[in-house]
């Protein structure tokens, strides 16, 4: 009862900042039960909220249940319905990839439901609600539903149009290529040309990044129900849902969780994690050189990008009975385009400390209105010289001219990972040997790569940075794509060469790396690269059986929901042999 009055007390705080006459709408994504579960618990309490605000309307963004899976699906649409009738105000909805996954089940979705896209109007504005699970293509508009788009917004007066749709397009981390580029040269100028204010999108369980092009808003919301990012739930995300508060042609949005009401600046954690992965650096620990019960000092730089003071507190959360860290938290002022360096010391209190649960440093700053929510973790690095050799060993999958060369175990369980690397002055070929996997499992994340690999350059200390380059790598594509954070072309890295193959149910993938583009990585005091892998982990359970729930703190289990370019799973420090270089 006193989290409900909590709840009332906050809401009833919100700004009544609408006219009489204008109008508010909720937007909600991925309500879907987690697994084969027919519990749509996290959705019902939301849907709870939803009815205490007494909005005009509700649009769900897709993923409306599980959908994969072998078990038939009528329960689950059957469970679907029933919840969804609960919600006391007019309900529309878009397709996921969850409910149209196959042919069948998207036959299955057209029988229940009818239309998989639609538009109508509400007061001065037009909703538009777009399908682009086409032809079980993530990211997909058929050319029938583009050109109805396109008449659609031409014929429309409404002073606002507002866009929905299942997959973030405008994302490239998110999604394929193709696809991307097709919302940059397609769809973003139709909109741009017809009024569009904001589009809305799920898929990604979070809230954020929210993102602006040419005045036009962008909002990613998939927290309606199904397993969160475990990163964003770390930094504070929950499960919600937003609420649109239209004025005229104007909005302004708030965004609800079981616990209250926050501004879009600071719900926002994801678009935090972005700001962190470019300007405040990372914390490496080597665990075989350094001895925690003693005490290990580290630092962590924090840059400014902005034209005003980023201010604002830093502090740790940890287990106070295995870990301490002096000091417990710091003060952050830093002057615009300028960069500070905070020193702290880790120490171990037991001999045997869970180094699954290291410390995190939790940030909240601002610069003028921009607000970032975010975390950084202790990660602990495995050590590695990549050694001088004359020949350079050929691309083939194959590992018979590696004999003789250092290997590091990544991982543990039956078939560990390898990870090998040498250099011949001009290039850097690493080798790295995974569990072979389902590629149509991995791509349910989006571009689904099966492998990535990110490189970044030791700072000083224990400090690296945010990757400036990071690979996608795929058995069935010659290319090895871009996935830097931040980068749009190209979507091949040109240079970079690699080959796949697999052997019974292991996968070995060379790489070659023109060591230009490491650039000064590679040179002066301190020189080195700290590199992230990360690639799905095997299930071992007996043939047959229906796929355990992975755990929430497990590898598995982000690959599972999604890229997992922000959470990669294994660092290495890698320093090259002296050598001849170009």
């Amino acid at each position: 009862m006193r989290t409900h009055w909590v709840i009332g007390v906050l809401l009833a705080l919100t700004p009544a900042f609408l006219p009489a006459g204008d109008f508010e709408f909720v937007v909600i994504g991925d309500t879907r039960p987690r697994f084969e579960s027919e519990s749509f618990r996290p959705f019902e309490n939301l849907i709870s909220r939803i009815n205490t605000l007494e909005p005009d309307l509700v649009i769900n963004l897709g993923d409306l249940i599980y959908g994969y899976g072998p078990r038939s699906k009528e329960k689950q649409w059957d469970r679907y319905q029933a919840v969804a009738a609960t919600i006391r105000v007019p309900y529309y909805q878009v397709p996921g990839n969850h409910d149209t996954h196959s042919r069948s089940a998207r036959r299955i979705y057209g029988e229940r439901f009818g239309k998989f896209y639609q538009s109508f109007d509400h007061g001065p504005c037009h909703f538009v609600l777009l399908d682009n699970t086409e032809e079980q293509r993530w990211g997909y508009l058929g050319p029938g539903q583009l050109a109805w788009l396109k008449a659609d917004l031409q014929q429309t007066r409404a002073r606002a149009v507002f866009v929905f749709m299942h997959f973030p397009v405008w994302e490239p981390e998110r999604v394929t290529p193709q696809y991307y580029a097709f919302w940059e040269r397609t769809l973003h100028p139709l909109f741009r040309a017809n009024r569009v204010r904001a589009v809305f999108a799920g898929h990604y369980h979070a809230y954020g990044p929210t993102r602006q092009f040419d005045g036009i808003r962008y909002f990613i919301t998939g927290g309606g129900g199904a397993e969160l990012r475990p990163e964003y739930r770390q930094s504070g995300g929950e499960h919600h849902f937003m609420r649109v508060q239209v004025s005229d042609a104007a909005f302004d949005v708030r965004v609800v969780t079981e616990r209250g009401e926050m501004t879009d600046p600071e719900a926002d954690v994801m678009g935090g994690l972005l700001f962190a992965a470019r300007n405040v650096s990372r914390i490496g620990i080597r665990p075989d050189t350094q001895d925690l019960r003693t005490g290990v000092p580290f630092t962590v730089s924090v840059d400014n990008p902005y034209p005003q003071v980023l201010s604002g507190q830093a502090a740790w959360v940890m287990d106070a009975s295995a870990f301490s860290v002096d000091p417990k938290g710091v003060s952050i002022r830093i002057p615009p385009g300028q960069s500070r360096t905070f020193a702290f010391t880790l120490k171990a209190l037991l001999d045997h400390p869970p180094l699954a649960s290291l410390p995190r440093l939790e940030f909240r700053v601002a610069a003028g209105s921009t607000q970032h929510r975010f975390h950084r973790e202790v990660r602990l690095l495995q050590t590695m010289t990549a050694p001088l050799r004359a020949a350079a060993p050929a691309l083939d999958g194959q590992l018979t001219d590696w004999t003789g060369l250092p290997s590091l175990v990544l991982g543990d369980g039956s078939a560990p990972a390898e990870f090998r690397s040498a250099h011949d002055g001009k290039t850097l070929y690493l080798a790295l040997t995974v569990p072979a996997l389902d590629a149509a499992e991995a791509r349910e994340s989006g571009f689904g790569d099966e492998v990535q690999i990110g490189l970044a350059r030791h700072r000083s200390g224990t400090d690296f940075g945010g990757d400036f380059l990071r690979l996608g790598l795929n058995r069935d594509l010659p290319r090895v794509q871009d996935r830097t954070p931040g980068h749009k072309h190209p979507f091949a890295l040109p240079g970079v060469q690699s080959v796949a193959r697999t052997h019974g149910q292991r996968t070995t993938y060379e790489i070659a790396i023109p060591l230009r583009l490491l650039g000064a990585s590679l040179t002066g005091k301190g020189a080195g690269l700290v590199l992230d892998l990360s690639f799905p982990a095997a299930e071992e359970q007996p043939s047959g059986a229906e796929r355990p729930e992975p755990g929430l703190n497990s590898f598995a289990y982000r690959v599972r929901y999604g890229s997992d370019s922000l959470v990669p799973v294994y660092f290495v420090e890698l320093r090259l042999e002296p050598g001849h270089r170009p």
